[in-house]
């Protein structure tokens, strides 16, 4: 089974609790550039997420930008640090990102039936199979 969340889900719902409306645009399956425009004489920000590898456990992510965007990344995980779900580990040094979905107690259930297999960028939004849901179908 395929669970696809658009971008506009996600960035509805950073803005939602954060005020602030990423863009997002694809660059290959496993690449995407966030960006925000902090302001109308302002520069966009941006930002390349990468997967680099993930297990059923762990989705492990590295990012690549510019020295000014990472310094306000750097500076907004601190900032947010005690926001930051248990199950997000962010490492603004080494720009990786760690998620667990183990850790996240509203797919706790959910994690008992399926088991994330890969997780891809489409055009428009983020594409995760897991063939072990397709044996409850």
């Amino acid at each position: 089974m395929n669970a696809v969340i658009t971008f506009k889900e996600v960035s509805d719902f950073i803005e939602k609790e954060s005020k602030i409306r990423p863009r997002f645009t694809t660059i290959n399956e496993k690449t995407v550039e966030v960006s925000y425009k902090p302001g109308v004489f302002m520069p966009a920000i941006s930002v390349n997420v990468k997967i680099e590898a993930m297990r059923q456990d762990i989705v492990c992510m590295s990012y690549e930008c510019g020295t000014a965007a990472s310094l306000v990344f750097a500076g907004i995980v601190a900032y947010l640090e005690d926001r930051i779900p248990s199950g997000i580990e962010v490492n603004a040094t080494d720009k990786r990102i760690n998620i667990y979905p183990q850790r996240f107690k509203q797919i706790e259930k959910t994690l008992e039936y399926i088991a994330l297999s890969n997780i891809s960028f489409e055009e428009n939004s983020i594409e995760k199979r897991s063939p072990l849901f397709n044996n409850f179908i």
